[in-house]
């Protein structure tokens, strides 16, 4: 039963107690008793007083009698415990008090001493509570200070553009503004109730990552080159590119992920800049992709007839123009009859759609012989004696043929169409 008076001195000097006693004499001796290490020691003569003032402040410890006129001990606690459940308190009784102790025990009172008083084992449980005290209070006071370096934390990632992700044991554990925005969610707590898993998040791609799940998603990023990193992410109709950063914390299975949008660098490097189409080399790597899956590629061929017309006689800003809008007509005919197939841009007047099953019939019924007149020209294109309508042509390819058998298909297809 060691105490070190010292501790005991400094954690009482940091706790305010309020002592209720009906007996006069005992109160006074031990009110001086506690008055040697605690400053802030508060009277009370029986359970009535002692619960007015309870109610007037907060005190750290509650060290009370049972037997008391007008309120007794026992009352005096249940009312205390209905305001502060938690409320640290030490039970002076007699030997004759024992009947009252299953009932301190349903009030989670588990701290008791008998009187008269040794005061050596009295110190004790005064340093045993108050130590106690004193550890919750440094505790509060640091997780007060990590809330607050967290929050300033959140403050500073959030003016971050780019996205930041923390996902700990496979689950989101922070986000900053600028991801939410990339995902469109208003908070973590929406993120982790709508989509835990971020990888959802990614549509399908054969030039990006494809991860359903955030355990999936880190798996890959380990095993790709930074170069590879990248995920695609469709929204309000228009895809994004993101390139991908990912960083292990020291904290088992614990991982920064940072979200750089690189979608200007993508649409230069893979969209052709009038159509907005992906370019000659990104349709032959689809296709190449594809022959690993099937033993024949269906491909619809769309063009406009007398397209040189336009160039010759409007010159090439109008020839742009036209091929602009008639590029917007194929993708909306793709979106609303042939969904999610693939378009690509193989040249001027040249646009390509691949699907790896017999489902192109219906989009080359619209798409075959199209008036220009239900095209809507943003251009101030002159009028001609001849009308520019569109042409199409259905192929099915082999996929055993090598990858540059296939371009010459193509292109002698269009040579005759």
């Amino acid at each position: 039963m060691d105490i070190n008076i010292v501790k005991l001195k400094k954690y009482a000097s940091e706790c305010s107690v309020l002592y209720v006693e009906d007996d006069e004499l005992i109160r006074t001796q031990t009110a001086n008793f506690l008055g040697r290490f605690f400053p802030d020691v508060v009277l009370a003569e029986d359970g009535s007083i002692g619960l007015a003032k309870y109610k007037k402040r907060k005190f750290d410890v509650v060290i009370t009698d049972i037997n008391m006129p007008q309120m007794n001990g026992i009352e005096m606690i249940e009312a205390i415990k209905e305001v502060n459940y938690e409320q640290v308190i030490l039970v002076t009784s007699a030997h004759s008090d024992s009947e009252y102790l299953m009932k301190l025990i349903n009030l989670h009172v588990m701290r008791f001493i008998l009187k008269p008083f040794d005061n050596k084992q009295f110190l004790y449980i005064l340093y045993k509570i108050v130590k106690e005290i004193s550890r919750e209070k440094e505790n509060i006071k640091h997780q007060d200070k990590i809330n607050l370096l967290s929050k300033d934390a959140q403050i500073i990632v959030d003016e971050i553009k780019v996205g930041i992700v923390t996902i700990k044991e496979n689950r989101v554990d922070m986000v900053n503004r600028a991801f939410l925005e990339i995902g469109g969610f208003d908070s973590l707590e929406t993120l982790n109730l709508e989509m835990p898993e971020i990888g959802v998040l990614f549509a399908g791609s054969s030039h990006a990552i494809n991860a359903t799940t955030n355990s999936e998603l880190i798996k890959q990023l380990q095993s790709l080159s930074d170069d590879e990193k990248n995920v695609r992410i469709i929204r309000d109709k228009k895809t994004h590119e993101y390139q991908i950063s990912l960083t292990k914390l020291e904290d088992k299975d614990s991982y920064i992920l940072t979200f750089s949008d690189i979608t200007a660098i993508y649409d230069a490097m893979y969209l052709e800049s009038h159509t907005k189409l992906p370019m000659r080399k990104f349709v032959w790597a689809e296709m190449e992709i594809l022959k690993q899956y099937t033993n024949k590629l269906n491909v619809l061929l769309v063009s406009v007839k007398n397209f040189d017309n336009i160039a010759k006689w409007h010159g090439k800003a109008e020839t742009i123009a036209v091929e602009i809008e008639f590029s917007n007509i194929v993708k909306e005919a793709v979106e609303k009859h042939a969904f999610g197939k693939f378009i690509g841009y193989l040249g001027e007047n040249q646009i390509i759609i691949i699907s790896d099953a017999n489902d192109l019939d219906l989009l080359y019924s619209v798409l075959s012989d199209m008036s220009l007149s239900t095209i809507k020209l943003n251009s101030q294109l002159k009028k001609a004696d001849f009308h520019l309508t569109t042409m199409a042509k259905i192929l099915q390819l082999d996929t055993s043929k090598e990858l540059n058998e296939l371009e010459v298909d193509l292109v002698n297809a269009y040579d005759l169409m």
